[in-house]
């Protein structure tokens, strides 16, 4: 183990940042000064904290821990440098993990490269492609859905309510197999689901002889600009997503009414209905944010 780097707890009253890791760490930089990490290490070399390991749990998945580091581009020996901080995550490790989940963009090679050698495998690449919203009506051909409510409606009435819960809970388990899901009721899962914080308004639901049969969720971005996430069949292996393209075009065209012009959703090699939805995309030629997994 390389010796020129001092790993220690972060304190983020002391620690003074190297001007390249402070660019890299400011999307997150406040939540360095919350709870939001079990594990801060800095890694400094002549005063100056040039690395960062943390590692985090999440609600919807606590048999993982996540890690992620974050290192100085312009110090030496960052190869060294990134597999001591991964090392130091992995050794204190939660009692209820048996995994750990690293994700990045495809193209951070050095760290891909420590992840394979170091025993963690590929598991979904999830695409988040900035589309116009007039684009995504020249692909989806199918008509509007004949029956349309907003979440908002939905949550109104109370089976309509228990249906969409169950479907959500339903899909986003079986969807997300490879880091399985907490075992929620489903007023957990209601509760968890309305902190993310979805537009009730722009999030629909279509309706086959008064029961719930598809879903998508809206999530809001800026005035002009959404992100598209968790959506479904009622169907659990459908023959046919037209359903979901029809609720898909009714909700393209209310977001036009409401000044929105991009979409962003983001579609796992996982999610058999985003994926199917968003099948007139040229994946191989995106970028992606890969995920790895570990396995204690």
């Amino acid at each position: 183990m390389n010796t020129s780097f001092k790993l220690k707890q972060f304190n983020s009253n002391k620690e003074s940042l190297s001007p390249n890791l402070q660019n890299q760490l400011s999307p997150i930089l406040s939540k360095l000064h919350s709870n939001c990490y079990r594990q801060i290490i800095a890694a400094s070399k002549d005063k100056s904290t040039i690395g960062l390991a943390l590692s985090w749990e999440n609600p919807f998945h606590p048999h993982a821990d996540y890690l992620k580091v974050y290192l100085d581009e312009s110090a030496q020996e960052t190869n060294a440098l990134q597999k001591q901080l991964l090392t130091q995550l992995e050794q204190n490790a939660t009692s209820s993990s048996d995994r750990f989940i690293y994700s990045l963009m495809n193209d951070q090679y050095n760290i891909i490269s420590l992840l394979e050698s170091s025993g963690y495998e590929l598991i979904r690449k999830t695409y988040e492609p900035t589309l116009a919203i007039d684009d995504c009506l020249i692909h989806i051909t199918e008509p509007s859905h004949s029956t349309v409510l907003t979440y908002k409606e939905a949550l109104s009435n109370s089976s309509l309510k228990v249906e969409l819960f169950h479907l959500l809970k339903r899909n986003y388990v079986n969807t997300h197999q490879v880091n399985p899901a907490a075992d929620l009721t489903l007023s957990e899962w209601e509760s968890l689901f309305l902190h993310e914080q979805p537009d009730l308004d722009l999030s629909l639901i279509g309706l086959t002889n008064g029961s719930i049969s598809s879903y998508i969720t809206v999530f809001p971005m800026d005035n002009t600009s959404v992100e598209i996430g968790w959506m479904g069949l009622e169907e659990q292996k459908p023959a046919s997503y037209s359903e979901l393209k029809q609720l898909f075009k009714s909700q393209l065209k209310l977001m036009e009414t409401k000044g929105i012009q991009n979409i962003e959703p983001e579609i796992d090699t996982t999610d058999h209905y985003a994926f199917n939805l968003f099948s007139f995309l040229a994946f191989d030629e995106l970028d992606s944010f890969d995920t790895y997994r570990k396995l204690i």
